[in-house]
């Protein structure tokens, strides 16, 4: 029976829609830029087009930041891999206002500073800055995290990490899937951890045994399959066999952290890492 997807990270919300609308109150202040653009152009004052366009391209990736960073403040949660958007598109109209007075209007260096830092602090308060969205309240009954506990969970992470990166770079269409789908369900009972740190200490020794066995795995075959020679279906079928059996172990430990069930768990450690030691991976 095939397993379901690994749980997938919600898409970006509807209100970055919304917001981009307010974001685009910048073109309002922009509009003159590719006029002065095109009029340039046939002056054949080149500086001034670089200036003016260059001006007006930075006002729309900062209006997409700022879209970003609207959505992500009001829905409090993490900006979706822009650190501090508000504040970086704040910067770039400053960067903006630099370029539009130098180059555009042909202002001295002081004067466009002083042009860069009037549009960078209006954008700034017209929008606002960046809030970090809050911590997650822990469930009741958890502590949270002790020192040694965030090095495993930090280290487990890294791990995750070196799984996708090696999905995206594997050879074979069947094991980028089947590698990605093992890093997705490691992800998921990170993220389970996470969520209630009791998870950690019910099923740390697992998280464990499960991670650095497809770590492990995955390495020893990137390094011994260009070399396998007429052994390459036998390496290629055994590697198969052990990512099926880590996303089934990942899923399981998935569903059983839902249910705080962990009594199977020992017995489930024990059969796969026999089953690694057989490969010659632990």
């Amino acid at each position: 029976m095939s397993l379901p997807p690994p749980p997938r990270a919600p898409g970006p919300p509807r209100a970055l829609a919304t917001e981009g609308l307010r974001a685009a109150l910048l073109y309002l202040f922009a509009w003159p830029l590719p006029l002065s653009a095109l009029v340039s152009l046939f002056l054949g004052r080149l500086d001034m087009v670089a200036g003016t366009a260059g001006a007006f391209a930075l006002v729309i990736l900062a209006s997409s930041l700022i879209a970003r960073g609207l959505a992500a403040r009001r829905e409090r949660r993490p900006s979706g891999g822009v650190p501090r958007p508000l504040a970086l598109g704040a910067l770039l109209v400053g960067l903006a206002g630099f370029l539009a007075a130098w180059l555009g209007a042909g202002y001295g260096v002081a004067m466009s500073l002083v042009f860069a830092a009037c549009s960078g602090a209006g954008t700034a308060l017209l929008f606002g800055l960046d809030e970090a969205p809050p911590r997650p309240a822990l469930p009741e009954g958890a502590s949270p995290l002790t020192a040694d506990e965030r090095r495993v969970l930090a280290e487990a992470k890294g791990r995750v990490a070196a799984l996708e990166q090696a999905a995206r770079t594997i050879a074979s269409a069947e094991f980028r899937d089947r590698l990605a789908k093992v890093a997705g369900w490691a992800g998921a009972v990170v993220a389970e951890i996470e969520r209630d740190p009791r998870d950690l200490r019910r099923a740390r020794k697992s998280l464990t045994v499960y991670l650095d066995g497809a770590e492990k795995v995955t390495a020893k075959y990137l390094a011994t399959h260009p070399r396998a020679g007429d052994q390459q279906g036998a390496l290629e079928q055994n590697f198969r066999t052990l990512l099926e059996e880590l996303e089934r172990a990942f899923a399981e430990q998935h569903g059983k952290l839902l249910q705080n069930d962990t009594m199977d768990l020992d017995v489930q450690i024990e059969v796969l890492t026999t089953r690694l030691k057989r490969e010659g991976v632990m």
